[in-house]
């Protein structure tokens, strides 16, 4: 995902782009050319440069340093934080733009925009399933994809009840409930199904990612965003909504 990164923004016409990972020897090989390798993301950086991270949770920690210390505007595409990780990047968000999302597709992120619209179809009693499917190495389940998605189509209430595969033989589906089904596979990029049935038709939506660049289409149109606004919390959505069309 560093390369992918890296190539998208020379790509969009971003110049001094760096990368930082402590297990490369430098300098990363990329499709067109070679990247440079900083040591130390934070001390490498210029004051109120953009910070883009696809790493690991863990790596939170350095994006709140580098806002702390280089007011760094902050582009955060990695899944499975801890809510303590979330509420470092929230409170960062205080001082510096953070644009954070699970999902940096650009198709994916239409879709947010018009799952809400079929909501309706929940209410009057459509049942809920999402399948997704990742290569063998993802290491959160479900995806941070399949979140996102069901909060579209959902929103936040309680009564609908996640179940995370079936199992037994008493699983008769139950008022409110929405299943979800995690597949890890040879080296899928990403599929995400959602299924919705009522009782004499079935709405069916697929995203399919062709290769792993999808998750990056929309990490140039991030970066000039957080090069434009304020202090704040943001999303994909924010993104889009501010983008010309042509560029998102």
């Amino acid at each position: 995902m560093g390369r992918l990164v890296g190539t998208s923004l020379r790509r969009a016409g971003f110049r001094d782009v760096a990368g930082c990972d402590p297990a490369v020897e430098p300098p990363l090989r990329l499709a067109d050319g070679e990247l440079p390798l900083v040591d130390d993301a934070v001390e490498a950086l210029e004051p109120h440069g953009v910070l883009v991270d696809f790493s690991h949770p863990d790596a939170s920690d350095t994006l709140v340093r580098a806002a702390q210390a280089r007011s760094a505007r902050l582009v955060v595409g990695t899944t499975g934080h801890s809510e303590v990780q979330r509420a470092a990047l929230r409170q960062a968000a205080e001082k510096v733009p953070v644009v954070l999302s699970q999902n940096f597709s650009l198709g994916i992120n239409r879709l947010v925009q018009v799952l809400p619209a079929l909501g309706v179809l929940v209410q009057q009693g459509f049942d809920v399933e999402l399948m997704e499917a990742h290569h063998r190495g993802k290491r959160d389940a479900p995806s941070g994809t399949t979140a996102l998605l069901l909060e579209a189509l959902l929103g936040n209430d309680p009564s609908n009840r996640r179940v995370h595969g079936r199992f037994g033989t008493e699983t008769r589906r139950e008022a409110g409930e929405v299943g979800v089904h995690s597949l890890r596979a040879g080296q899928i990029p990403g599929e995400h199904t959602l299924l919705l049935a009522g009782a004499s038709e079935v709405v069916e939506i697929r995203h399919r990612a062709l290769d792993r660049s999808a998750f990056v289409s929309g990490v140039a149109p991030a970066v000039h965003f957080v090069r434009n606004h304020g202090p704040g919390l943001y999303s994909m959505l924010d993104v889009m909504a501010d983008a010309p069309q042509s560029v998102v």
